[in-house]
């Protein structure tokens, strides 16, 4: 708390302490730490503010803070704070910095299981440029051959564009709804949104998750702004349940979605990831992740060898 109130300070924001949880703003609001301790019977629990100081610092609790005036965030780390649905202080990220390492990943998720020729990929949205420099620095890891370009080794970069996937950043936001889980997801497919994770589960075609139950949330991508009370959901203030709404910053999350013949979902290996980030990941997720990642490397082995004429 000490070094959040430094922080607070730099902000023009000279807090004080008025308990091992809360403090006072100049403006006399009060704000406190999360809590999952019950609190002392009769203790005034009268705040205004959630105050957050994670040690790290996330795309999400960004986007929460900038949408919801009641949380006050403190990055301590990098010094700077959100407060009102405003960063008062410190350097904006720059979401376009990560561009070629977005394009990067894409093509890697485009090359990962069938390969592809440079004028392909070029056609799946991507411009020479970045097809070029994306090839560049995804190095020893890919090659050409007189067919296109591929994976070095098969299945390889099937691992890597799961794991080593960034995230696709921009803002989140979660929503609730009394509607059944797959008819919110239709809905948000029908407004122009893409599905991700466990939820694609109950969509035709798409076999390899179907043995396990819904999950608690639906995750979707969207390109656009969705008005999502016209959909009938409202915002989901505990965060435990519901919709996950995701604006991306990657560009290229509906290229590679495209690409793989997909218009309602996400591509495999973003879904994958989508599984591998989920926050309370259980053993259905975790068995999911296996189950995508095993019938990836399976299209990659029988794929290489129907490319290269080898016996099955």
């Amino acid at each position: 708390m000490t070094l959040a109130i430094s922080v607070l300070k730099l902000a023009g924001l000279s807090a004080v302490i008025e308990s091992h949880d809360t403090i006072r703003l100049p403006d006399g609001r009060r704000a406190r730490f999360p809590s999952f301790t019950q609190r002392p019977r009769g203790e005034d629990t009268d705040v205004d503010l959630l105050l957050l100081t994670p040690r790290t610092v996330t795309a999400t609790q960004i986007a929460l803070a900038k949408q919801t005036e009641t949380v006050l965030l403190v990055d301590v780390d990098r010094r700077r704070v959100w407060i009102d649905g405003e960063q008062v202080l410190g350097v904006h990220d720059r979401w376009k910095d990560a561009a070629p390492i977005y394009v990067t990943f894409a093509v890697a998720r485009m090359l990962a299981v069938n390969g592809s020729t440079f004028d392909g990929m070029v056609r799946a949205g991507l411009t020479p440029g970045q097809v070029d420099d994306a090839l560049a620095r995804l190095g020893k890891r890919v090659y050409r051959t007189d067919i296109g370009w591929e994976s070095r080794q098969v299945g390889g970069l099937i691992d890597f564009a799961i794991a080593c996937y960034p995230g696709p950043g921009g803002v989140r936001t979660r929503w609730t709804s009394d509607l059944p889980l797959t008819e919110q997801a239709e809905r948000l497919i029908e407004a122009g949104c893409r599905i991700s994770g466990r939820a694609i589960s109950e969509r035709p075609g798409y076999p390899a998750i179907s043995e396990r139950n819904m999950p608690y949330r639906v995750v979707a991508f969207t390109e656009q702004e969705v008005d999502m009370t016209v959909l009938g959901f409202e915002p989901d203030t505990i965060g435990l349940a519901g919709t996950e709404l995701i604006r991306p910053a990657d560009p290229t999350i509906a290229v590679t979605a495209a690409a793989a013949g997909y218009a309602d979902r996400t591509d495999d290996i973003i879904t994958a990831n989508t599984l591998l980030r989920a926050d309370l990941r259980n053993d259905d997720d975790a068995a999911s992740i296996d189950e995508v990642r095993s019938r990836l490397q399976f299209l990659a082995d029988t794929g290489y060898d129907l490319r290269h004429n080898l016996p099955s």
